[in-house]
Order: structure tokens, then C-alpha cells, then sequence
């Protein structure tokens, strides 16, 4: 297998809890899911190198870019052409690329290990992770990356109280990594209220209504008139 490096996101610690999730796990992941690949040096190498180990299990990484999606697919090819055939990139945003991706395999079949990585927009976390979180199994696990950045802000308070997810966070990064390993199929009729309340008032911060009302373009007009270090704030959550 090639040594070849790519340019990734996470910090080296960050890389090994991920590698680790894959090569350690007692249950072999088969069926592995990423959302945000970026250029693929970060959870995409990593995942495939540990699969590659492993002898068994696929990667399936989605990109919403499409520059950086035929870059990515290059790179992955480069760095890591023995285990590219446990590997299919898919293009597109995932709000739409899940549920086809679902459709396509059978009711039966697990994912069995999901890494949330995509857009800055907290909402784009819960939504994948409810559209996914009936078909992680028990003992299945949950990743997702910038917990503690705007993008995780909504996802973190709101896997807390459901009691059938075991959740961590690892605060080894400006960004923090949040991993969750399913308890039960289902969390108790308590818990899943206490989450939709708690996710009901984080949706009422003025910042995100006024992001969901205004149109993308109007958006990106308003932040590019802020001071650099404010419009990291405001569309990350960066101090």
C-alpha cells in the first residue's frame, strides 16, 4: 500500500480514534459512511488503510463539492491504490444522497459505523443523523467531527438525552470529536421528547432562523462584509 500522503482535516489523535473505531472494533465494521470527505488525507485515508487491514468491510464517502470530490477520488487513488476497491465515493449533498443511498441496499443491512463531517450548518448533522440512526446497530458507533463548533452545536446537546446512545466527547482539538455507541434500538418515549425540546430551543438562535429564511447568496454577501474574525464566529462558531 502506498505512503503517500494527502491533505486531510482532524489531528493525528483524532486520525487514530478513527482507525481504531475500524481496526479494534470486537465486530469488524462492513459498512462504513462518511459525510465530507474534504480531500480525502483525514478520515478517508485513514478508514481505508484500517479496512484494508482488516480484510473486510467498504467506505462510502460523500462529497458536496465538486472540485473537491474529482481531487479527493485522485488522491484516494494515489495514496491508497490497493484499497481503492473498498472504496465508492458519491457525489452530491447528503440530504438528498442518504436516503437514495438506503434505498438502494437491503432493510436488512447495517451501517454499521457513521462519520458526520460535512457543511458548517448544524442542521445538516441532525438531519443525517436521523435519517441513519434506525439502521446503525446496537454496538454501532457515531462520529462526528467540529463538536464543538458551530456544526455540532445542535447534534451534541441532542444525542445527550437520548439514553440509548452512550456519548463522548473527545476534547483533544480546537474542533472536538464526538463519539456516540448505540445502547438500544430505541431511546425511551422520556429521553427522545427531552431531545426534541432541547433541539427546538437551539433552533430558535437568531443567528441560524435568520440563515434559514435568507437566500444562500444574500447569506454569503452578509458574511463577507464581517471582520474576518467575526465571520469565522458567525458561520463556524470559532472564538
Amino acid at each position: 500500500m502506498s505512503g503517500a500522503s494527502i491533505d486531510g482535516q482532524l489531528n493525528e489523535q483524532e486520525r487514530g480514534i478513527l482507525t481504531s473505531a475500524v481496526r479494534d472494533a470486537k465486530k469488524k465494521p462492513k459498512v462504513v459512511l462518511e459525510v465530507g470527505t474534504w480531500l480525502g488525507g483525514g478520515s478517508t485515508l485513514h478508514f481505508l488503510r484500517a479496512l484494508k487491514e482488516n480484510e473486510d468491510g467498504h467506505l462510502w464517502g460523500i462529497e458536496a463539492d465538486h472540485q473537491i470530490y474529482e481531487k479527493m477520488i485522485q488522491n484516494i487513488r494515489t495514496a491508497v491504490p490497493n484499497a481503492a476497491d473498498r472504496f465508492t465515493p458519491v457525489f452530491g449533498r447528503s440530504q438528498k444522497v442518504i436516503p437514495d443511498w438506503l434505498n438502494e441496499r437491503s432493510e436488512t443491512e447495517s451501517v454499521d459505523l457513521v462519520f458526520l463531517d460535512g457543511g458548517d450548518n448544524p442542521r445538516e448533522q441532525i438531519t443525517e443523523f436521523k435519517l441513519l440512526a434506525d439502521r446503525i446497530p446496537v454496538g454501532g458507533r457515531l462520529f462526528s467531527h467540529d463538536a464543538k463548533l458551530r456544526k455540532g452545536k445542535w447534534l451534541r446537546p441532542y444525542l445527550s438525552l437520548l439514553d440509548n446512545w452512550k456519548v463522548q466527547l473527545h476534547d483533544i482539538s480546537a474542533e472536538g470529536l464526538l463519539e456516540a455507541e448505540k445502547l438500544r434500538e430505541q431511546p425511551s418515549a422520556g429521553s427522545l421528547r427531552a431531545a426534541e425540546r432541547k433541539l427546538f430551543r437551539l433552533q430558535l438562535d437568531p443567528v441560524e432562523i435568520m440563515g434559514s429564511l435568507l437566500p444562500s447568496k444574500i447569506c454569503r454577501i452578509i458574511l463577507q462584509a464581517l471582520p474576518a474574525r467575526l465571520m469565522l464566529r458567525v458561520s463556524q462558531g470559532r472564538t
